[in-house]
């Protein structure tokens, strides 16, 4: 009898362990499907403030233990909708979006959501996201218009021949160019805006200032999109020796290279800075805590500051 009733106690202690074991490996497992997946599509990985974002992004990822895939959009719409299906069939958690094309991307939102997966708009605006982080691109704009126009009212007798480098396939692209054509000759109204080329890259911008420059060997004044072109008119303004204290160029971004051209106290006079890198961080909180605790409805805005010669070491220290 002792025997028996000491067996069944072994047995019980035996079953026991293994429910135990099976209810740790439940967790395990549980615990293992809480990682959160979250895929960014961007709008170009060829530019420098988005290189900053993604960088941005993944230390906050990496922090909150996300799992975060990186997709080029290539300045195109097709590539952004090739990847909207991608992390659709993949079933990720959350899809954040920097749309170069809002109108065109709208339907693939709305076939993500009726998915079940969350959509977070950064930089440009979307249909109906869950999360809108980023910034009105045409106040952006005007801030940079704004250290072009000072610069002209203070040292060039208000009067001057401009050029603007913009990405006219993207909305907020032309919302940014329209704010800085607006501030610029808020306080500058006497200057020709000889062109608006488009230009968004380095070698854009040198190549549209080399052409310009052929028809308006006078043009001395530059604007654009990003930091990026307009350092490819730097080349191109430098080359054609145009570097006097009558040449003002004015980017935005504020990458490393741009803000050492801005310390040099020469032809590049200012830029704005939207911190990519703290940014891309905030992108990442506002996923989080969309999947935690549902849509956010108020614009998750970006930091804006006009950079020039006199606050420049700020940025450079950051």
């Amino acid at each position: 009898m002792k025997k028996t009733t000491l067996f069944i106690m072994m047995l019980l202690a035996s079953l026991g362990l293994i429910a135990c074991t099976q209810e740790g490996d439940n967790g395990s497992s549980e615990g293992a499907s809480e990682e959160l997946r979250m895929g960014y599509i961007t709008m170009d990985l060829g530019n420098p403030y988005f290189v900053k974002l993604i960088e941005g992004m993944e230390e906050k990822a990496e922090e909150l233990n996300i799992e975060l895939s990186v997709h080029d959009g290539e300045n195109e719409v097709e590539p952004q909708i090739r990847a909207m299906e991608d992390l659709i069939t993949q079933q990720v958690d959350a899809i954040i979006l920097s749309a170069n094309d809002s109108e065109a991307l709208n339907p693939m939102v709305q076939q993500a959501k009726e998915a079940g997966i969350s959509v977070i708009a950064a930089n440009a605006p979307v249909e109906d996201p869950d999360a809108f982080i980023g910034s009105i691109e045409y106040d952006n704009g005007f801030q940079a218009g704004e250290i072009a126009g000072e610069y002209i009212r203070d040292n060039l007798n208000g009067e001057a021949k401009a050029a603007i480098l913009q990405l006219s396939t993207i909305p907020a692209a032309l919302e940014r160019t329209e704010g800085q054509k607006d501030g610029l000759l808020s306080l500058a109204p006497d200057t020709e805006i000889v062109a608006e080329p488009d230009a968004s890259t380095r070698e854009g911008g040198l190549t549209a200032i080399e052409t310009l420059l052929q028809s308006h060997p006078d043009l001395n004044v530059v604007l654009g999109i990003n930091d990026d072109a307009v350092l490819g008119a730097y080349q191109a303004m430098k080359a054609a020796g145009k570097d006097g204290e009558d040449v003002v160029l004015v980017g935005f971004d504020a990458i490393e290279e741009a803000l050492l051209k801005i310390k040099e106290g020469g032809i590049y006079r200012g830029t704005i800075d939207i911190a990519p890198f703290e940014s891309g961080k905030v992108i990442i909180d506002t996923a989080d805590r969309v999947l935690e605790e549902g849509p956010i409805e108020e614009l998750i805005e970006f930091p804006v500051t006009k950079v020039t010669e006199e606050n420049v070491d700020e940025f450079l220290d950051e």
